[in-house]
């Protein structure tokens, strides 16, 4: 399944937003001018990672500090299982998300 974001212009440098594709939320992220996805849920604690601090490729979860790597999902303690992936696809200026 592949969903429309945005205009690649409309998700600035550090920008997050989510979105759903069926009945997942799917965070995507402009991070360093490359574009992410991942589920937006932090696999420790059920926690939205949506607003979560953005740094060295990372993303922090607000809750617990568990953080997961943006091309990865690979995962810190206080979680132990890596978040899922989604492919960004990018069609001009168009943004798309598609489940892997």
């Amino acid at each position: 399944m592949r969903l429309f974001v945005c205009k690649t212009t409309e998700l600035l440098e550090g920008a997050q937003k989510a979105v759903r594709i069926g009945r997942q939320s799917v965070l995507v992220i402009n991070y360093q001018g490359q574009f992410y996805a991942l589920r937006n849920l932090c696999t420790h604690d059920s926690y939205a990672l949506e607003g979560g601090k953005l740094e060295n490729g990372k993303i922090t979860c607000e809750a617990h500090g568990a953080t997961f790597n943006l091309e990865t999902g690979a995962a810190t303690m206080p979680a132990v299982k890596a978040v899922r992936l989604y492919k960004t696809v990018l069609e001009g200026d168009d943004l798309y998300v598609e489940e892997l």
